[in-house]
């Protein structure tokens, strides 16, 4: 039977990735944002060490869901969700804004993914999904996909970080975790070499080097790692 092409819809929580991203920034070693660019191509290749033996290449649409309101509709944190939206769209991720139209109460997950996931879904236009969240409100989305015989892969994640005196533990809704089937734990792929300080080359973050002046060193964000 002759290989095709493996149809992926690769779905981004906006409020995980924010909170993965600024404990890479802030909390972990590495001091170093995430590379949308390296992150998308780390997904195709795990792509297709999981399906390989089904599909010769891979067509992938990418999709990111904010947390936030529509900055051109609404006047507040233009120039930061603004530059977001170009990183993301320069590395071929469509940008979806939330649908609340005011600022009360504290930004939540971008529940617009899981509709148009399912609606994707329905036209038969992917072979798998691809989810990167660690939120509870997305576990009814693997299976009602799988009904629709279409599988997920989950990334997500488990790490601790202080806040004020007390340690936090943000990790994979277990609900969520459980109806997916295949399960990625990023903390693990993200960190594969424990007693190094710089991230991984051409992989998911900017790539930093350090330059020492006697006993005090200090960070060069100028240059990326390309993926």
């Amino acid at each position: 039977m002759a290989k095709k092409a493996l149809r992926v819809g690769f779905f981004m929580d906006g409020y995980t990735l924010k909170k993965v991203n600024e404990y890479y920034k802030v909390h972990h070693r590495y001091h170093s944002n995430l590379d949308f660019r390296g992150l998308k191509s780390w997904v195709q290749m795990h792509l297709f060490k999981t399906f390989g033996d089904q599909a010769n290449h891979i067509q992938m649409e990418c999709h990111y869901y904010h947390p936030k309101r529509n900055p051109h509709m609404f006047g507040r944190d233009v120039e930061g969700v603004l530059r977001l939206e170009h990183e993301l769209s320069s590395v071929g991720f469509q940008v979806h804004y939330s649908a609340r139209t005011d600022d009360s109460g504290m930004p939540g997950p971008n529940l617009g993914l899981m509709e148009d996931a399912l609606l994707i879904a329905s036209y038969h236009r992917v072979d798998v999904i691809v989810l990167l969240s660690t939120q509870g409100q997305y576990a009814p989305l693997p299976d009602r996909l799988r009904m629709m015989g279409i599988p997920t892969m989950l990334l997500g994640w488990d790490f601790i970080y202080p806040k004020g005196k007390k340690l936090v533990r943000w990790r994979t809704d277990t609900c969520l975790r459980e109806t997916c089937a295949h399960y990625v734990a990023m903390e693990k792929v993200m960190d594969m070499t424990p007693h190094e300080n710089l991230p991984p080359k051409g992989f998911f973050f900017q790539k930093e080097k350090p330059f020492s002046r006697g006993r005090n060193a200090v960070w060069n964000p100028s240059k990326s790692a390309s993926a």
